[in-house]
């Protein structure tokens, strides 16, 4: 067996420092960040994975993207007036779950999508590894304002020398960690050490701890991409928004963040021999 761990604190809070959302979206998004870098972790590659859940609930899209360095970003849209906790099913609704991986090499795509399924995020992805990969895994999820922490189990294919006396001891170990993962406290999921997590789910078996990788928020959005899309709609249409407004102001649809421009930073947009390379949007 083998299996992943993982606990945002600053990357999480810097993630959402231009966002904000009702606790039970919030806790969901938290969710979905952690789920997406343990499903990275589990992988060798080098690019992009985007787990998104599209849906008919109150939280119509969330998509939250991890890159093989473990750099986050997340998105959600959600109804208006959410108060108080929601249940899971009400929040996403009838949908669909997909995990897509985007390999820098030979611009290589893969996409698995799945019914959502499940009274939890964690469920929903456990049926996804149960119908794309046909691999045993578990999850446990948990977020909050401050913080959030994952962890994922997967039993791995049993090698032919093993022979069935080992097949079974395997599978009897799989079964007893099943339910611990399962009842896994929420607050030691976030606030807990590596150590203390594993001890909890597996304490009296023999177990190796590797050394873990930092995780970091990272948006792809910045000033030079902004002002290139500016640049994209033209001199007349910049100055007609400034005459309206006082000012251009473009918010990054994934992080939240606002760039505004004045008319000084529009009028050196538009000068001689500024870059014309101009971005038509930004993703």
């Amino acid at each position: 067996m083998r299996g992943f761990w993982v606990r945002l604190d600053a990357a999480w809070r810097e993630l959402r420092s231009h966002q904000r959302f009702p606790p039970a979206v919030e806790a969901l998004l938290g969710e979905a960040v952690t789920a997406s870098l343990l499903l990275a972790a589990t992988l060798k590659f080098e690019g992009t994975l985007t787990l998104q859940l599209a849906g008919d609930g109150r939280v119509n899209l969330l998509v939250a993207q991890c890159t093989h360095e473990f750099a986050v970003r997340a998105v959600a849209r959600f109804d208006e007036g959410i108060d108080g906790p929601v249940p899971f099913r009400q929040l996403v609704g009838d949908g669909r779950l997909s995990v897509t991986i985007e390999a820098e090499e030979r611009a290589s795509r893969y996409q698995g999508i799945v019914a959502l399924q499940g009274a939890s995020l964690a469920a929903c992805l456990e049926n996804y590894f149960a119908t794309s990969e046909q691999l045993p895994t578990h999850m446990a999820l948990a977020a909050d304002a401050s913080s959030t922490g994952g962890v994922l189990l997967q039993k791995l294919p049993a090698a032919s020398s093993q022979g069935e006396a080992l097949a079974a001891v395997s599978q009897d170990v799989w079964e007893a960690l099943q339910p611990r993962l399962a009842t896994l406290d929420g607050a030691l999921l976030r606030r807990g050490s590596a150590e203390q997590v594993l001890q909890q789910v597996c304490g009296e078996y023999d177990c190796r701890l590797f050394q873990g990788a930092p995780v970091r928020f990272a948006c792809r959005c910045s000033q030079d991409r902004v002002a290139g899309l500016l640049r994209s709609l033209g001199s007349e249409e910049m100055r007609s928004i400034l005459a309206e407004q006082g000012a251009v102001t473009v918010t990054c649809e994934f992080c939240g963040r606002p760039y505004r421009f004045d008319a000084i930073d529009v009028e050196r947009l538009f000068a001689q021999g500024a870059n014309p390379e101009a971005p038509h949007s930004l993703n």
